[in-house]
């Protein structure tokens, strides 16, 4: 039997892309799984567009340079 989840108007954009994302990360989803993930992703999206639109984040350093020791060891 093939589950089916209805879907609202412009939900087939999201659920598409959403479905794309999953599957990129080998995350399996069904129907329902995606019919309850895709409208909460355009609200997802727009506040991690946010956070890279601050200015003064996009000459930050990232801290992916973390070195763990004592300061003033080398």
């Amino acid at each position: 039997m093939t589950e089916t989840a209805p879907t609202g108007p412009g939900a087939a954009g999201a659920t598409a892309e959403v479905a794309a994302m999953l599957a990129r990360c080998g995350l399996p989803a069904g129907p329902y799984e995606l019919a309850y993930l895709a409208p909460e992703y355009p609200y997802l999206k727009a506040g991690i567009d946010m956070l890279y639109a601050v200015d003064a984040a996009k000459d930050a350093d990232p801290a992916l340079r973390f070195r763990a020791g004592v300061p003033g060891t080398r």
